[in-house]
């Protein structure tokens, strides 16, 4: 299988789920369908039109020299691991803390960025974080540490 047909596949499964986003939230209240209904449609449309020029270049080019790779699933998985680490720091101690750890560990051992900017991009962070919460009013549940 190669990197064209894979894209291809990929691009189709976005759209599916963009498109069963807008189905779900038009059972919403009308107030809450607002943001979710919107940003569904237009990722329905933005997927499509890709997944279109995509078939487009793969089946009326008549890509002929298309080199064969080897799928591997060891390096996906280790970011899946990084999400559900993350999530699991959340639920054990909240969301600030989760994200400052997450964001120390991985831009110093994946992105092997200096201690300098990896402090800079955490209170960059972090300040966004708490303007926007404090800003949307948003009310974050406790963790397990209870707070």
């Amino acid at each position: 299988m190669n990197k064209e047909y894979l894209n291809l596949i990929f691009s189709g499964f976005l759209f599916i789920t963009f498109t069963f986003a807008i189905i779900e939230s038009i059972t919403f209240s009308k107030l809450a369908q607002f943001f979710p209904l919107y940003i569904s449609i237009a990722g329905s449309v933005l997927t499509f039109i890709y997944l279109i020029t995509q078939i487009y270049i793969v089946y009326k080019q008549k890509v002929e020299n298309v080199k064969q790779f080897n799928i591997s699933l060891l390096k996906p998985l280790r970011y899946i691991g990084w999400v559900i680490g993350y999530l699991i720091l959340i639920y054990i101690g909240g969301l600030m803390l989760a994200t400052a750890i997450f964001l120390a560990l991985f831009l110093t051992i994946e992105s092997r960025m200096s201690y300098l900017q990896t402090s800079i991009s955490i209170l960059i962070v972090l300040f966004g974080v708490t303007l926007l919460s404090s800003a949307l009013d948003i009310y974050w549940p406790t963790n397990l540490l209870g707070f």
